[in-house]
């Protein structure tokens, strides 16, 4: 068992164990009996208040239960559990603790508290957040003032040359080779994403790196965001035996974010096109497109 099993089987477990002593004290519990007896005001004269003397060890005019207050020194929490617990560094393990905390806390709420229903919808929604990338804009990119058809033809072939000179990868697609690993049990097998996710950063990298036209800044951005999520689908599969959980979010849109990267550049060359930009037939746009003469 790995360590984050080990510390996913912990909370688990401890997590039961509190719930089953919860409900073992509820079911323990007895109403108490109340015998009726009469009941009688009596009123007394209250007894004589005393000063209490306050002591002021430092004679600087500050009481000592004063000073204690005072105090600002933070708690220091010492001992075996406090040295030896590791914070959730997975998605899939501080997913299993908040699961198992919101159990407990609903349980003691009682009739307040959500039904397992509600727990489970909560925990699917909080999980799609996490599927969620934060998108690059303009202030990742080069935008330029230049719109003319000589920028526009430079550019576009520009962006057909970072993806030809991208490096090499292993065959077959990534969501392939994750299905091949996780049905063998073999972790050694992710290795060979290693190469694709090579391949992305250079071109995302070399994406963000060259100037735009504002006239096409849309398309651009669509490119590159396309390029981030994949790297982010990639980088997730690698990590697939520690981490299942954020693996298989990713893994959810993976299909998804390949054929947006398709549609972004054919988008994007679509509008170099509609903008009246052609290429030689010995262009570089040639060999990353394919044009209709007819549409």
């Amino acid at each position: 068992m790995t360590g984050a099993q080990k510390r996913i089987a912990i909370a688990v477990i401890f997590a039961a164990g509190i719930i089953s002593t919860a409900l073992f004290l509820r079911s323990d519990r007895q109403a108490p009996t109340t015998t009726p007896t009469e009941t009688v005001a009596v009123v007394r004269s209250a007894p004589e208040r005393k000063a209490i003397l306050e002591e002021d060890s430092n004679n600087d005019g500050v009481p000592d239960w004063q000073e204690a207050l005072q105090k600002t020194e933070p708690l220091q929490v010492t001992g075996e559990a406090d040295e030896n617990y590791t914070p959730p560094d997975t998605l899939t393990e501080q997913f299993a603790l908040d699961f198992f905390e919101n159990m407990v806390r609903a349980e003691n709420y009682g009739d307040f508290g959500d039904s397992p229903d509600e727990l489970v919808a909560s925990a699917g929604n909080n999980l799609e957040q996490e599927a969620y990338d934060v998108l690059l804009d303009t202030r990742d990119i080069i935008v330029t003032e230049d719109n003319s058809k000589q920028a526009l033809t430079v550019y576009g072939e520009s962006i057909a040359r970072i993806i030809i000179t991208a490096p090499a990868t292993e065959e077959g697609n990534e969501a392939a080779i994750l299905e091949r690993a996780l049905r063998n049990q073999n972790p050694d097998e992710l290795a060979k994403l290693d190469s694709k996710l090579e391949a992305y950063r250079y071109m995302l990298e070399q994406t963000l790196a060259t100037p735009v036209p504002s006239s096409i800044t849309k398309q651009h951005l669509d490119l590159a965001n396309t390029y981030k999520a994949l790297i982010t689908d990639i980088e997730a599969m690698q990590d697939a035996f520690a981490d299942p959980m954020m693996a298989l979010l990713r893994m959810k849109r993976y299909q998804d974010d390949a054929d947006g990267l398709y549609a972004s550049i054919a988008n994007l060359y679509n509008a170099l096109i509609n903008r009246g930009i052609s290429w030689p037939e010995n262009s570089v746009v040639f060999s990353v497109i394919s044009i209709d003469e007819n549409n």
